[in-house]
């Protein structure tokens, strides 16, 4: 567990945000990959690279439309 990202501010780091997004995205996203053990939050890097992968909205290739996630 030691690669794990700890804490909120962390994980804003690691996704570019603030750490109120950070906030918004666990109560908002219930497939967040979050851990939680008190008011410490833990993330697994890959975990969260996968959780962005899936939330990204794509775009239509042939057509340019972008597509829901």
């Amino acid at each position: 567990m030691s690669d794990w990202l700890v804490g909120k501010k962390a994980v804003a780091n690691a996704l570019g945000v603030s750490v109120s997004t950070v906030k918004r995205y666990l109560k908002r996203y219930s497939d967040f990959p979050a851990h939680r053990r008190g008011g410490t939050v833990y993330v697994s890097p890959a975990a969260l690279a996968a959780w962005v992968e899936r939330r990204t909205i794509k775009k239509c290739p042939t057509c340019g439309i972008t597509l829901p996630a």
